[in-house]
């Protein structure tokens, strides 16, 4: 950490409809929930009947010059994110695309100064009520959206992710999850009336009592984003805690800082035109070499921990953190099987847009694919394992063999480790025979030094002693895996969900009696199935307000995007009652 130079880099102005008479700052928050109630509604509807529905407008992907333009504002700055502080911390980021480090140091609280900045706003926050801090949430939502080319550009150099998912997975599409989250807790809280008049008679008499209840929060909540999907999750769960009252903590990976630092300083900035403390939402910065995510995560002053990253340190956080109640979405084994399909080159240009889609960084990638010595079913009859397994080495092949689609779904790798590692595994891979395909470069038409990679694939057959790695292969890998038939691929791969755990399952059969089946034994093992998607949409593709994100059910998380006990937790029911005349 070093001294700070002050230089804060203000966003740009905000076009909003103006009052003729300026209100009272405490009267802000109400304005806010007022002018996006309509919004908050039609969401809580969405929630309800699970339809197909979106809060925000797509936005347009900035150029590479434009986007290099956004990131480059950034460039030396310093931002301010906390009361005068003596600690800055120059974060550890480092374009996917440019190789050049983004020079960033963020004016931030310790971990000391920022539980202590969070115990000072905790009764301002909680005493504001529901639908003041609703309205902020919707506010920041909104301001969020405003800026969206700047985000996707920011999160494009940081995280790897393409312009176009950048707009979408990180952009309207998580904002949808951090809506949804909002509309749900805002259902919760509302679900019990403020005030009751109760009446009840005892022997001959008739009591009469005024009651009141009131929703309080946890207390002080530690918000751990990932480096490679930044908002997707961190934005439930911190607005999720700011609705329901409880001060956050929000702490980005070290390498991943400035898109999440940008979104805590647009609800900062809401909060304190609101009249409420702008240290209800706080950016902790740490490095890779310093971690502190442990060292807040344990202290007794956090209530609430919201963890999306590694299974093993997910896993630690599970079993270690007493204090708290913890919320992980971490990792697992996703697996396919392919037993029938009705057309075999459709459903393979669908799996290897599966693997390649931002490089395999998905925690919905697909990993183990099961296919049965029998080979494939099709409607042109049956096709051999070989045949299956050539047949999606050349849509991957025709994926990147196509420099500007490759570019707009691979992206590229996050950190050089990853990629580092995905040779390692194809080097071990080929010593042992076991190599199908090794993870090749593809040509980015912008960016040629980009950590640009098309996927790795590794034939296994453990009945013969191959050996597959415990765990999730993080980045572009997958491993096909011969089995004996269908009902062996199922066995094995519900299996592998209740030892490793998964978030997405897939499955191509024609068969829709074995279908349900398989269907009833991967939710007996705690995990969800999506079974013959072959279409425009991304096989991984989550739509928010209608799809269950983690069960909960399996090692890969203990929290779900987004159902009722994500919201619930955070907040207790406490109530007082009079005896009044009747």
């Amino acid at each position: 950490m070093t001294a700070c130079v002050d230089r804060m880099i203000r966003p740009p102005k905000q076009t909003r409809r103006r009052c003729s008479v300026a209100p009272r700052r405490q009267e802000r928050a109400f304005m806010f929930f007022e002018a996006h109630l309509q919004l908050l509604q039609a969401a809580a509807d969405a929630n309800r009947t699970r339809s197909a529905w979106t809060g925000y407008t797509s936005v347009t992907p900035p150029d590479s010059r434009q986007a290099e333009a956004f990131v480059g504002a950034y460039d030396g700055a310093t931002l301010n994110l906390s009361a005068p502080t003596q600690s800055c911390v120059t974060a550890d980021e480092v374009s996917p695309y440019t190789g050049k480090a983004l020079n960033v140091t963020y004016s931030a609280p310790s971990a000391e100064e920022a539980l202590e900045g969070a115990a000072q706003a905790a009764a301002a926050l909680r005493d504001a009520g529901v639908e003041q801090r609703v309205g902020v949430c919707l506010e920041a939502l909104h301001r969020i959206h405003h800026r969206g080319q700047e985000f996707a550009a920011i999160t494009s150099h940081t995280t790897g992710q393409s312009l176009n998912m950048a707009c979408s997975g990180s952009g309207t599409n998580a904002l949808d999850r951090g809506l949804e989250a909002v509309a749900m807790a805002w259902a919760a809280m509302n679900r019990v009336p403020g005030q009751v008049t109760w009446r009840q008679t005892f022997g001959k008499s008739d009591v009469t009592l005024r009651k009141r209840f009131r929703p309080r929060p946890l207390g002080t909540a530690l918000v751990v984003a990932c480096a490679s999907f930044p908002a997707w999750n961190a934005y439930p769960a911190i607005l999720a805690n700011l609705a329901t009252g409880n001060p956050v903590l929000v702490k980005p990976h070290p390498r991943s800082v400035l898109a999440t630092a940008v979104a805590v300083s647009i609800i900062r900035d809401v909060l304190a035109e609101a009249g409420l403390p702008s240290d209800a939402v706080q950016l902790v910065v740490d490095t890779v070499d310093e971690p502190i995510a442990a060292r807040l995560a344990t202290d007794p002053a956090t209530r609430i921990v919201d963890f999306t990253g590694s299974q093993a340190f997910g896993t630690w956080l599970e079993r270690n953190v007493e204090n708290a109640l913890v919320f992980t979405e971490t990792a697992g084994v996703n697996t396919v099987i392919l037993d029938s399909v009705r057309d075999l080159s459709a459903t393979m240009r669908t799996l290897a847009g599966g693997l390649s889609l931002f490089s395999g960084q998905m925690c919905t990638t697909p990993q183990n694919i099961y296919i049965p010595d029998a080979g494939v079913l099709t409607d042109d009859g049956p096709v051999s394992r070989d045949d299956v397994v050539a047949a999606l080495c050349a849509a991957i092949d025709d994926l990147a063999g196509a420099p500007r689609r490759a570019a707009a779904v691979c992206g590229a790798l996050q950190s050089e480790a990853t990629r580092q590692a995905l040779e390692a595994l194809a080097d071990r891979a080929d010593a042992d025979g076991t190599l199908v395909r090794r993870p090749a470069a593809y040509a980015h038409p912008e960016y040629p030094q980009a950590r640009a990679v098309t996927p790795l694939l590794v034939r296994v057959d453990p009945r013969r002693g191959d050996q597959l790695p415990a765990g999730e292969q993080f980045g572009p890998v997958a491993f096909v895996i011969d089995c004996a038939d269908r009902d062996s691929a199922v066995e094995h791969a519900t299996d592998s969900v209740r030892r490793h755990g998964a978030i997405s399952s897939y499955l191509y059969c024609t068969d829709d009696a074995a279908v349900d089946a398989i269907a009833d034994a991967y939710a007996d093992a705690g995990a969800s199935l999506s079974a013959n998607l072959v279409s425009s949409m991304p096989m991984q593709y989550a739509a928010a307000y209608s799809d269950y994100h983690v069960t909960g059910l399996n090692p890969a998380g203990n929290a779900t995007l987004t159902d009722e006990s994500f919201v619930a937790g955070r907040f207790r029911m406490v109530q007082d009652r009079r005896q009044v005349e009747g």
